[in-house]
């Protein structure tokens, strides 16, 4: 009978999982003079945090979809207990995206896109930071909406839309009340082809009925750096 050559349980990796993203907080409790302990509290409970980054999406099949460019943002977050805070967030920027007309060869524009959301945080190393450092991670859940763009005729629109995706990122506290962000995030949001996209008018259908699909999901990654002012302690 075949045997993998590396047989390690589910049970197993999560328990190695386990050990490597508790460590730290369990490194904070023992094995250190609190004097001279790499780990100090996080007194923080209220911080107002601007950002500024680039979002590289995927626009979709054809493009259509707003896709690359320049975000800033504000977000406020709050302390909920433990290792874990509620986080509520807006941005915006202008992003690239691709026009396709019924009496045009297909064009590049750019499109206004605003985004707001709410979520949580869990910070890895607790009510503590390591080194001044709070590696986190999270996931928020919200809406977006794109300003209209009169040169698209093909029925396309990108307006509201639900928004939700994952986040991870680290911080750095240089003093008590400030702190510098570095943030991964995926912001995943659906794309609706209109009935021209199936048909002849634009020059040639830019879908097959049947074989592609009306609607799809597609993944925006974003970069952001940031800015945190503690308002509470």
């Amino acid at each position: 009978m075949y045997e993998p050559r590396f047989p390690l349980s589910n049970t197993a990796l999560q328990v190695a999982l386990l050990a490597v993203f508790c460590c730290p907080a369990a490194g904070a409790q023992v094995g250190h003079d609190p004097a001279r302990s790499p780990y100090r509290d996080l007194p923080v409970s209220h911080t107002l945090v601007t950002s500024g980054g680039f979002l590289s999406g995927s626009g979709g099949r054809r493009g259509a979809g707003p896709s690359d460019g320049p975000f800033v943002g504000l977000r406020y977050t709050m302390r909920l207990g433990g290792p874990f805070e509620a986080v509520f967030n807006t941005a915006g920027g202008r992003l690239r995206r691709i026009v396709y007309n019924t009496n045009a060869a297909p064009d590049t524009t750019t499109q206004s896109v605003l985004i707001g959301d709410v979520g949580f945080q869990f910070l890895l190393t607790g009510q503590k930071t390591w080194h001044g450092l709070v590696p986190y991670f999270g996931a928020s859940l919200g809406a977006a909406y794109g300003d209209g763009v009169p040169q698209d005729s093909s029925g396309f629109q990108f307006r509201w839309r639900f928004q939700f995706g994952p986040q991870v990122g680290i911080r750095w506290y240089a003093t008590r009340a400030v702190s510098l962000r570095i943030e991964g995030r995926d912001i995943m949001w659906r794309l609706r082809y209109p009935t021209a996209y199936f048909l002849f008018p634009l020059g040639a259908p830019l879908m097959v009925d049947g074989v592609d699909p009306p609607s799809e999901w597609t993944h925006n990654p974003t970069l952001t750096i940031g800015l945190g002012i503690a308002t509470r302690f």
